[in-house]
């Protein structure tokens, strides 16, 4: 008995809900009424655009020319040079690839590479930070031995953020062969093309 007294009560309120909606909507709103509508929905609108600037950072869409250089040098030979250079959208991301395989005789084969990554974003002040990531593994002489064993060259793998100053070049990194006397010193210049 009480679950139909309160399945009645629930239709009596509804019916009564639905009326009165019905009531609202058949008479005329009043000016109050409608200038009241009218600010809110300016509000909503108003809110809905500041939402949508915030999700969307406005960013200038302007090139970067990224030119690497790594310098690879030992004691034993010449001093070789390898650049890469790109132009890369600002804030967006550019990938370089260049890959192979050395079979050399009676070793097995390894591969050589060198892989840029690299994403500059335009600083306020002209600079540019640049995100980089280095991966270079090298073709070396067959005839380095130590100790009797043939030693292939050590790679290198290196990921950081920099401060570059427009178009002016700057060596960010040195490192040294854990095997020899070798380094290789890599240096990234960004210039803003306009």
């Amino acid at each position: 008995m009480k679950n139909v007294m309160l399945i009645v009560a629930c239709l009596v309120s509804l019916s009564t809900s639905s009326l009165a909606a019905a009531q609202s909507a058949a008479r005329p709103k009043t000016p109050d009424e409608a200038v009241k509508d009218v600010e809110k929905a300016q509000s909503i609108k108003q809110k809905a655009e500041e939402a949508q600037a915030n999700a969307r950072p406005a960013r200038p869409l302007t090139n970067v020319q990224i030119e690497l250089t790594l310098t690879d040098q030992s004691s034993a030979g010449p001093v070789e040079k390898k650049t890469v250079s790109m132009i890369v959208a600002s804030s967006s991301l550019g990938k370089v690839r260049s890959a192979g395989t050395i079979r050399p005789q009676a070793d097995a084969p390894y591969p050589v590479m060198l892989n840029v990554d690299a994403r500059p974003y335009l600083n306020a002040d002209g600079s540019v930070t640049l995100e980089l990531t280095v991966e270079y593994y090298p073709l070396k002489d067959a005839g380095q031995e130590k100790e009797g064993v043939k030693q292939r060259p050590s790679g290198i793998n290196q990921s950081q953020t920099v401060v570059l100053q427009n178009g002016k070049p700057l060596a960010i990194s040195q490192a040294a062969d854990p095997i020899n006397d070798r380094k290789v010193i890599v240096e990234v210049k960004a210039t803003v093309i306009k």
